[in-house]
Order: structure tokens, then C-alpha cells, then sequence
């Protein structure tokens, strides 16, 4: 799947690279200490967070889930239903770079 790099960059996350999954994209992001919510991911072409907060616990990829209300870019108007997102504590940021992780494609 395709991920629109105009819209991420318009969001302030980083450019994905042609050759990134969509998990690689989310960590990376995180790992940089963004903050994705599942409405930002379904604006730049990621449907499927909660799928990926799966793979990423079953990856032993240490992160912190949230849900709260949050600005939709489609409408730019924060809905009344919260939503998950998805983030790395500082100190999980530090260990995730010191473990040089290598996330793989399957």
C-alpha cells in the first residue's frame, strides 16, 4: 500500500521512502517521537492501525497506546469518538535505538 508523502509531510511526519512498510513507516515515526492516531494514518494511507499495533506487540516492539479525540484532517474538526494512538515514551525511544531493531516485511 501506497503512503501519500504530501500528506505526511503536511502533517509534519517524515517522507516514508518507496521502499518502507507501512509497520517500518509507523515505528519510525514513533521511534522520532510522533505521535499517530488512527485518524492521521487513514489520511495518509494506513487503514489498518489497530493491525499494525498488533504486529508491533507481537514484534515485542515496546510502545504506548492511547485513545483519545483527536483533529481529523479530512474535516479538520476534532469527531466526539476517541480513537487509538500510538506513541513511544522517551525512554522507549532510547531503547528502541539502542536495540538497533530491524523490523521485517512479512
Amino acid at each position: 500500500m501506497i503512503l501519500h508523502k504530501e500528506k505526511c509531510l503536511g502533517l509534519g511526519l517524515p517522507e516514508p521512502q518507496d521502499h518502507e512498510t507501512q509497520l517500518a513507516y509507523v515505528i519510525k515515526c514513533i521511534a522520532n517521537g510522533h505521535n499517530l492516531d488512527t485518524r492521521q494514518c487513514r489520511y495518509i494511507g494506513i487503514h489498518n492501525l489497530h493491525s499494525l499495533v498488533s504486529l508491533m506487540a507481537k514484534r515485542k516492539v515496546e510502545f504506548s497506546l492511547g485513545h483519545g479525540r483527536v483533529l481529523c484532517p479530512f474535516t479538520k474538526e476534532v469527531p466526539p469518538y476517541p480513537v487509538d494512538i500510538v506513541y513511544m515514551t522517551l525512554e522507549q525511544q532510547q531503547k528502541f535505538s539502542s536495540k538497533k531493531t530491524v523490523v521485517r516485511s512479512d
